[in-house]
């Protein structure tokens, strides 16, 4: 008898599983299609989705996450949430037009003074999603409707053309080029922003181009592959902020300390190179 119920038991929690699992499938369904119909009125333009169901998410437990990009333009991940009632659905697809349409301007005053630099940029509006759907507006503009956005400037560079053979930089030189930059960057109206200057390995700066197709950011991607592998592909980090005034915000002592915090990777790049 107790075998009979105990799989009695088992029979009915394995049916409640499968109608558990149709149901979410035929949820996410539902979600798809809300999501792309309401970016598609929104913006006047189609757009493919990536993925559903994620973990991440700046809502709460009320709302599904998912991953679109443009049709038009298959290097624009956007970030989306619709609340499970399908009522609302959140966007940050104007954070990143407004940025692409910045990065060749930002691409070019980097390159003026690293010639070797790679950018990407982002605008991180925080738990704000933009409601707006003008993506002809500039970053000035942008800014002026979410003053709590950073504009997210990631510099990458081949480390062999600053660092020598026993793993030191000429810190003063690169001191003088980071605050040109500022000074540039603030002249052109890009403030409020945060700037980061990643000096890789020439084998990780050759595969920058791919790994920024991953979900993960290129500093994490090339971190965690480090902890697995043991091989270095950050030689150095440093950077510093810029305020709503176009100032630096942190002291250049402040700034420097990255060049001491980064030298034992620089040794060992250097070892594992044979250089040391």
């Amino acid at each position: 008898m107790k075998k009979i119920y105990t799989r009695k038991v088992l029979t009915l929690m394995l049916i409640l599983s499968m109608f558990s699992f149709m149901g979410c499938g035929s949820r996410e369904e539902t979600s798809e299609k809300k999501i792309l119909s309401s970016l598609q009125e929104k913006y006047g333009e189609e757009f493919i989705l990536d993925g559903i169901g994620g973990g991440w998410g700046t809502m709460n437990n009320n709302t599904l996450k998912a991953t679109v990009h443009p049709k038009k333009d298959d290097t624009i991940n956007v970030r989306v949430e619709i609340t499970k009632d399908l009522e609302k659905v959140y966007d940050n697809y104007l954070n990143q037009v407004v940025a692409k349409k910045d990065e060749p301007m930002i691409q070019a005053i980097a390159a003026s003074i690293w010639p070797d630099s790679k950018i990407i940029v982002a605008n991180e509006t925080g738990l704000v999603y933009p409601k707006h759907n003008d993506t002809k507006i500039s970053y000035e503009q942008f800014l002026k409707l979410y003053p709590t956005n950073t504009l997210v400037i990631s510099v990458y560079l081949n480390s062999d053309n600053y660092v020598d053979g026993n793993g030191d930089m000429d810190q003063e030189a690169e001191m003088r080029k980071y605050m040109d930059f500022a000074k540039i960057l603030a002249e052109n109206k890009y403030v409020s922003s945060l700037i980061g200057i990643g000096y890789l390995t020439p084998e990780a700066y050759g595969r920058l181009e791919e790994v920024k197709k991953a979900e993960e950011s290129v500093d994490i991607y090339f971190s965690d592959e480090t902890k697995k592998t043991g091989i270095i592909n950050i030689v150095t980090m440093a950077g510093f902020k810029l305020g709503v005034d176009g100032k630096i915000v942190e002291s250049q002592d402040k700034i420097r300390e990255f060049f001491d915090i980064w030298k034992e990777d620089r040794i060992k790049r250097m070892e594992q190179r044979g250089g040391l």
